[in-house]
């Protein structure tokens, strides 16, 4: 494994809000061209407003598919898993599963 566990979760838990972000890029923008295409021109800023309402349900519905899976994968990183260190068995050192 070249990357660390945190980063690791870092990653996992920023990707839908990357994903999100560009799906709302991406309505901007065709609202901007179709605004920019257009001959009569409205302000800017109702474009960009309707680009992103345009796609603010498709976007909810990737929040809901992408919660779960990613609480789990958050709460999974604290759960731990205890080794006896001596004999007399009452001493433990515990790492977390995902680094052991």
């Amino acid at each position: 494994q070249c990357v660390s566990f945190s980063l690791r979760l870092l990653a996992y838990t920023l990707s839908p809000v990357g994903v999100i972000a560009l799906l709302l890029l991406a309505g901007v923008g065709l609202r901007v061209m179709r605004w920019h295409a257009t001959s009569e021109r409205p302000r800017l800023c109702d474009a960009v407003r309707r680009g992103i309402l345009d796609l603010t349900p498709p976007g909810l519905v990737l929040i809901f598919c992408f919660v779960p899976s990613v609480s789990a994968f958050i709460f999974r990183a604290w759960s731990c898993k205890a080794y006896v260190v001596d004999v007399d068995l009452t001493t433990f050192v515990e790492y977390m599963r995902q680094d052991a």
